[in-house]
């Protein structure tokens, strides 16, 4: 039996929402939205043996303002709507350090470097590593909403940075890289007739 049917008629204990979007602002900026909401269904008790109702335990959203030429953070503000504790408002100060950081492999890493463990927010920290897909995929919807040239060569395509290794598909000898080879190939060929 798959983990699937196992499941099929349990009760939901709990829940993690991650919801982004990104908006087009100009030609060169956007503004990405991520949102982190956790859910617990049946009450608990912490450490202390305090009880915990079931309700909505976290209900946080980060904005960035992303300019691109190089892509990069350039205005972040975060917001707590619901926390657990009223002191967690006090680790909001720690996303202003991630403007003018460009986003490009290493981002994860850089976010836990600036505000991850006893920095900052460990659900803040989640939330915006997490945007860092989201920026990419929102800027490379917003700059291909036009038909573009193949280009000359791998190494001029502005977002190689972020995309080349990124997973499997997109090794140097993946099947992505493979297609824009074979593009650029043909280019050449059809422009020597």
């Amino acid at each position: 039996m798959g983990l699937k049917e196992v499941i099929k008629n349990k009760k939901k204990i709990h829940t993690r929402k991650i919801e982004l979007a990104t908006y087009s602002i100009n030609d060169s900026e956007l503004i990405v939205q991520g949102t982190l909401f956790d859910e617990r269904f049946q009450k608990v008790f912490d450490i202390t043996e305090k009880e915990l109702s079931a309700g909505v335990i976290h209900h946080m959203v980060i904005y960035l303002l992303i300019h691109d030429n190089p892509l990069r953070i350039v205005k972040a503000e975060a917001f707590m709507p619901h926390v657990p504790m009223e002191q967690c408002h006090e680790t909001l100060d720690v996303i202003k350090k991630v403007e003018g950081l460009e986003i490009k492999g290493g981002f994860s890493k850089k976010i836990n470097g600036f505000m991850g463990s006893i920095k900052g927010c460990t659900h803040l920290t989640h939330l915006l590593t997490v945007m860092g897909q989201e920026i990419v995929h929102g800027w490379l919807t917003e700059k291909r909403k036009y038909k573009t040239e193949v280009p000359t060569s791998i190494n001029q395509i502005k977002e190689k940075n972020f995309i080349l290794n990124s997973c499997r598909l997109w090794t140097e000898d993946g099947p992505k890289i493979k297609a824009i080879r074979e593009a650029i190939e043909k280019k050449g060929e059809a422009s020597s007739l």
